[in-house]
């Protein structure tokens, strides 16, 4: 292979590597906090939607007997709320989907005494269009029902990428648009190729 096309294919794939890590996403740190039994009536749980600026949101459980609890959101954009389970994907594609049952107020749900679950968790920092937001965050909190207490056990939030495998740290890369990634980068390498040719 000529020399000028290795450094053309290096510089290509060093180019299509950069724009991979940057779709990767991070992990936000404290971005799901919680606040135990609050004044609002219930136990309150904060979501960060912009690491930026450090603005939040939230959700309620409030109980209704040991086993029952009313789910609400609360502050600006609100937060989208899912029954998941451990290592399920919290990400646009199955929440478009509908795989997942969604809390919505005033709906109450039932937590056994004593069990464990998980709660995938979608928000952003502006009101979402037809319920998406466009520059999302992607969580999920494991809680415990603990004689009609709420406590939050664990969880993790993220931004960037694609979204979180709950129960996990595993962020979903994005995958880039064939028309804005790939065809600029077959367009470089084509380009680079023609030049290379002529000299």
């Amino acid at each position: 292979m000529n020399t000028k096309l290795q450094k053309l294919a290096l510089a290509v794939f060093v180019f299509a590597a950069s724009v991979q890590a940057k779709a990767q996403g991070y992990i936000v740190p404290n971005g799901v906090t919680y606040l135990g039994f609050g004044g609002l009536g219930g136990y309150e749980t904060h979501v960060l939607q912009n690491p930026t600026n450090g603005n939040y949101t939230g959700f309620l459980l409030s109980p209704q007997s040991q086993t029952t609890f009313s789910f609400s959101v609360f502050l600006d954009e609100g937060v989208r709320v899912f029954q998941v389970s451990s290592n399920d994907p919290i990400s646009l594609q199955p929440i478009l989907a509908n795989a997942y049952t969604e809390l919505t107020y005033p709906n109450t749900y039932v937590f056994a005494n004593g069990s464990t679950f998980y709660l995938g968790l979608y928000t952003g920092n502006t009101y979402p269009q037809n319920g998406i937001y466009n520059d999302p965050l992607f969580g999920w909190g494991e809680f415990v029902n603990n004689n009609g207490a709420i406590q939050m056990l664990n969880s993790a939030l993220e931004y960037g990428g694609g979204g979180i495998y709950a129960g996990t740290q595993n962020i979903t890369p994005v995958v880039p648009e064939p028309s804005t990634f790939w065809l600029l980068t077959l367009g470089i390498l084509f380009l680079g190729w023609r030049t290379i040719r002529r000299n």
